[in-house]
């Protein structure tokens, strides 16, 4: 249990550190949009060097929707930590937030390469390359969390079948 009350902890810090940007993002959108001139900085990056006004605006929307939905994939982890803790393994909370956790991470992954895609597409500069990244890991642990609710959803009607049998 003292592995399970570290995970906790880590999760409850990275989630207040996640929140944090979630918070200021989408004000700073709408600063963005409204009044661009009273940024005191500049936004870098491939994807934001070439694009200025609506697109810029609905990208950084995009972005921050697949933001959003990560932030909420990291919630439903602390709360299936939190049943956890509380010895609820199979419970119909937990199943549920596995499955939700997972479409959550496939919907972010899908809505956070539309920018770089879409600006790829116009530039005429699609790369592909061969390795591990970040994409990936988001994508499989999507898929990961899905498979994870079914199994924890079988051991569930297991052991439904199990404590009926004398």
């Amino acid at each position: 249990m003292k592995r399970l009350s570290t995970l906790k902890t880590i999760t409850d810090i990275l989630f207040v550190l996640a929140v944090i940007p979630a918070i200021f993002g989408l004000p700073f959108i709408l600063m963005a949009a409204i009044m661009p001139e009273r940024i005191p900085f500049k936004l870098n990056g491939d994807e934001f060097a070439t694009i200025n006004g609506a697109e810029l605006i609905i990208s950084l929307l995009v972005i921050y929707l697949s933001y959003a939905l990560a932030v909420y994939a990291l919630y439903l982890f602390k709360k299936v930590l939190e049943s956890f803790k509380k010895k609820r393994f199979f419970d119909e909370v937990v199943i549920l937030s596995f499955n939700q956790m997972g479409k959550a991470l496939l919907l972010s992954w899908t809505i956070g390469i539309l920018p770089s895609l879409y600006y790829n597409l116009v530039d005429g500069s699609i790369k592909i390359s061969i390795g591990f990244s970040d994409s990936l890991f988001t994508l499989g642990l999507g898929f990961f969390f899905i498979v994870l609710s079914d199994v924890f959803l079988m051991a569930k009607k297991q052991k439904e079948e199990n404590d009926l049998t004398i």
